[in-house]
């Protein structure tokens, strides 16, 4: 079924790295806020959702996270190890590129065409970690030959995506990256706009927050052949905040918040 700009536009979040469960995941309200913030008079029709993926990679790193019980001396100190984990196995799991990843992606995949399906228009937010699955799933979904027709958009079951904070720009994300999927001959393009503030850790691989300087971070990753179908931007942002504070402020953002409404208003 073909995309109905008429109908109600879904702007499908997807987080990174995560503490917690699935079930204490809500940047789909942050993004709605942000949104409505940014919207004015403008008559846009949209909702948001949040692809969830916190849960899979748990039970995926709980062997992992028992053993931290055990070798842990203090409560302090389990916790400590519990969190380090948490946050770094989200990482080693996505590089690992085995079955948890796979399932992520598949997850993703299957609500993006859900979508699809209905007719919505979808536009993707995609924060930290979240970002190199979104794109990997573009890429996949771009492969197939019955959708991403380049001359009519109304045939994309993604219309456009942001990606927030994202460290696509590492060599160990690059690795397997080198380009993106070729949208084929045709007169459309696929919408790509990436924030990043200039002290967020994850985007310049730096622990202690160095400040970045230059601003091609996804922008390499356009080709300069024709039919690459890709329009990338870099947009630096300033959040106001610093180091880990920053790579949690894109959500409140009025740039990124004016970003995407020009993305699901065009």
């Amino acid at each position: 079924m073909p995309v109905n700009p008429a109908k109600n536009r879904k702007v499908l979040v997807i987080h990174g790295v995560q503490q917690g469960a699935d079930k204490d995941q809500h940047q789909d309200r942050q993004i709605r806020n942000l949104i409505n913030n940014r919207l004015g008079n403008l008559p846009i029709s949209f909702s948001t959702e949040l692809y969830r993926y916190e849960d899979i990679n748990d039970k995926a790193i709980a062997p992992a996270k028992a053993l931290m019980r055990l070798i842990g001396k203090t409560p302090i100190s389990q916790k400590l190890l519990q969190t380090t984990l948490d946050i770094v196995g989200d990482v080693v799991l996505s590089l690992a590129n085995g079955s948890v990843a796979q399932q992520i992606r598949e997850g993703f995949k299957a609500r993006i065409m859900k979508n699809y399906e209905k007719g919505h228009p979808c536009y993707i937010v995609a924060h930290s970690l979240g970002s190199i699955y979104a794109i990997d799933v573009i890429n996949e979904l771009i492969a197939d030959p019955n959708i991403f027709d380049r001359n009519s958009r109304r045939t994309w079951p993604v219309q456009g995506l942001i990606t927030i904070g994202s460290p696509i720009g590492l060599g160990m994300f690059r690795k397997n990256r080198k380009s993106l999927a070729h949208l084929g001959e045709g007169s459309k393009l696929l919408r790509w706009v990436n924030y990043w503030d200039r002290t967020d850790p994850v985007v310049s691989g730096s622990i202690f927050g160095s400040r970045l300087n230059r601003f091609e971070i996804a922008e390499p990753y356009m080709t300069g052949e024709l039919n690459h179908g890709w329009h990338i931007r870099d947009v630096a942002v300033d959040t106001g905040k610093r180091w880990l504070l920053s790579h949690t402020a894109y959500w409140e953002d009025a740039k990124v918040g004016d970003g995407l409404v020009d993305l699901i208003a065009h």
